[in-house]
């Protein structure tokens, strides 16, 4: 990964000041709308998720259905998130990293059941729908540290169209 001279530069002047900096990280999955990206043919990018359910207001901006991740896929995204914060911290000096599992990115798609739909280790319940930030957790974790590793979440969220419709608070207690 290259990462950003200004990165550098906003790490190094926090770091001046005598504090530290957390980089927060996420991928959006099925928020995604192909023609936003740039440099990029908007045909061949097909937004990914824990299911094949799309999110309505994404529908109406032109965005097309999600496709679910594969067990082979999600095992990447896993390495993926892991190796770029291990950059991150390495090379770039952030502090540590923050797992962004909340407001309907990708994580959040895994652990909402209104948009985890899978039959597989990865969905039915919540024990299985952590499953996919537990195991980006556990593999960021082994390459930066568990003082440097963060994850946020917000299981009762809207955002994205999400809202687990299972959840009570009774269960985090």
């Amino acid at each position: 990964m290259l990462i950003p001279s200004k990165f550098i530069q906003v790490v190094e002047a926090v770091h001046d000041k005598g504090s530290k900096i957390v980089l927060q990280i996420a991928a959006i999955g099925r928020m995604a709308i192909p023609s936003s990206v740039v440099d990029s043919d908007p045909d061949s990018l097909v937004p990914v998720s824990a299911s094949d359910i799309p999110v309505r207001a994404v529908a109406e901006a032109g965005g097309i259905p999600p496709r679910p991740l594969s067990l082979e896929e999600i095992q990447e995204y896993i390495n993926d998130f892991a190796r770029v914060a291990e950059e991150l911290v390495t090379e770039a000096g952030f502090d540590g990293i923050e797992l962004h599992g909340a407001n309907g990115t990708l994580v959040d798609q895994f652990l909402q059941d209104v948009s985890n739909k899978r039959t597989d280790a990865y969905g039915g319940s919540i024990e299985n729908r952590s499953r996919f930030a537990l195991e980006i957790v556990e593999a960021i974790t082994k390459r930066i540290g568990q003082g440097r590793t963060g994850l946020r979440i917000s299981p009762w969220n809207k955002s994205g169209g999400n809202q687990n419709k299972s959840l009570s608070t009774d269960q985090f207690r």
